[in-house]
């Protein structure tokens, strides 16, 4: 069977989306910085929030743990903002709606935070909604460490970015890889259909 000019273009076409989907997986999500802090610090926390897919998002939520406390959010002309406050007063939940993040684009979104007196881990949740009606449900954690300890967090996180960008570059090293064996094992089905048809001419 001749493989046509077209068929090729499809192949190519799946290793790249292919390489896409790699990437994506190990990037495309949203995130929360910093990762680390210490405690009582008043802290400017960074709500990064990807479309990684071909529909747009168009409503965030953002669940705060429980013994942090915002104090202020920043300005969004372009986003409707609610929030949801506990007994104490203080805000618990986050939205963002009425605009929308277009695919292969991102949106961050700023607040300033006072950090939990204790040291420990917190989690954050965030439910990033999409035009379709699905909703996405990702986990961000704030480790809250001793101001001593403060250098070895910093090297931790720093270890841990490294190894993100590292798994990324191989994910697409091996979608690459596979583009070229399927244009090289088009190019060998193609050279021996050549040859034969020179030898029955």
């Amino acid at each position: 069977m001749h493989t046509s000019s077209w068929q090729q273009n499809t192949l190519i076409l799946w290793g790249v989306s292919g390489i896409l989907l790699l990437a994506a997986t190990a990037w495309g999500h949203s995130d929360l910085d910093p990762r680390q802090s210490i405690p009582n610090k008043w802290e400017t926390y960074t709500l990064n929030v990807p479309t990684e897919t071909e529909v747009p998002t168009v409503q965030v939520r953002l669940l705060v743990p429980r013994d942090f406390e915002i104090e202020m959010i920043a300005h969004s002309p372009l986003w409707q903002l609610t929030k949801s406050r506990d007994e104490r007063g203080y805000i618990r939940e986050v939205t963002w709606s009425g605009s929308s993040i277009p695919p292969q684009t991102f949106a961050e979104f700023k607040l300033l935070v006072r950090n939990p007196a204790a040291p420990g881990p917190a989690l954050w949740k965030i439910e990033q909604y999409y035009q379709d009606g699905n909703v996405a449900t990702w986990e961000a954690q704030t480790q809250i460490v001793p101001q001593a300890s403060i250098g070895g967090a910093q090297r931790a996180e720093e270890a841990w970015r490294a190894a993100q960008v590292a798994t990324t570059v191989s994910l697409v090293a091996i979608g690459v890889s596979v583009i070229l064996i399927i244009v090289t094992a088009i190019g060998i089905v193609q050279s021996g259909r050549s040859q034969k048809q020179d030898e029955q001419s």
